[in-house]
């Protein structure tokens, strides 16, 4: 996702993003970008790559997420969560 200058978020369906949903905060109605530690958004690679990152990432014992590629998360899908 590209942040413009007028801080409106470009979303590019062309590539496919790594993105994650939290439980308790509106499950796959709000989505977050899975960042690398310099803040850029990481692409989708597949589902248990990006999984192994986030439990790293948000203490993935303790927080339920889900994670999706952009054209999952677009349609309110967690393609994989650790429920």
């Amino acid at each position: 996702m590209k942040q413009e200058k007028n801080n409106t978020q470009i979303l590019d369906l062309s590539t496919e993003m790594a993105w994650v949903t939290f439980m308790n905060e509106n499950w796959e109605n709000v989505w977050h970008p899975v960042c690398d530690i310099n803040g850029n958004q990481l692409k989708w690679i597949d589902s248990t790559t990006i999984m192994d990152y986030c439990k790293l990432l948000y203490n993935g014992e303790q927080v339920t997420m889900g994670i999706a590629p952009t054209s999952q998360m677009v349609i309110k899908n967690a393609v994989r969560d650790n429920i």
